[in-house]
């Protein structure tokens, strides 16, 4: 396989092509951006949330929730931070399997690290209440938060993929940390 990616208009390309339903374009893709979504798995996995459970399976069920999916992606950004949400989806899915095990007697500790280098235990449950919550409240912070904090595209991609300028971007970024912050610290 080349070492280097193409342009992203290339993967771009391919994900309308895959989206068509072309598999020669859904193999190419794959193997194209397997690396990229196996880092994204690694570092969702690197918080702590689901012991035992490998990149390449969370990489595997997002491919094929995203494979599932019936609306488009409008660039190579779009789809990195869509699969990087459907990673945090299925790890909170697995965060609720677990949490109904507890409450059947089962142990289960959750450690999360959001901004603070400082690992601190954290119920998964409640980050992802309020990351919905925050959702609700303003769509375009939230989806700046994820775009650098879960898929790790700089402030600068993340402004153009939202449209808005840098400043406001990073505006947006201080204030959803402190609005998580202060929204876990009560919970």
């Amino acid at each position: 396989m080349n070492d280097t990616l193409p342009p992203a208009e290339g993967i771009t390309h391919l994900l309308a092509r895959w989206q068509d339903g072309e598999a020669p374009a859904s193999d190419t893709l794959a193997r194209l951006v397997y690396d990229e979504l196996h880092q994204i798995a690694v570092r969702s996995l690197a918080r702590g949330v689901a012991d035992g459970f490998q990149p390449t399976e969370l990489v595997n069920e997002a491919w094929m929730r995203l494979s599932a999916r019936e609306h488009g992606f409008a660039s190579r950004g779009h789809f990195y931070a869509v699969a990087s949400l459907q990673m945090r989806h299925l790890l909170v899915d697995l965060a609720r399997m677990r949490d109904r095990g507890k409450r059947r007697g089962q142990q289960v500790t959750l450690t999360v690290k959001l901004v603070d280098p400082g690992v601190q235990p954290v119920d998964l449950l409640s980050i992802a209440e309020a990351f919905d919550e925050l959702a609700r409240l303003d769509a375009r912070k939230a989806r700046a938060f994820a775009m650098t904090e879960l898929v790790g595209l700089t402030v600068a991609e993340t402004a153009n993929l939202l449209d808005i300028s840098i400043p406001t971007a990073e505006r947006d970024l201080r204030f959803v940390r402190v609005w998580l912050a202060a929204r876990l610290s009560s919970c």
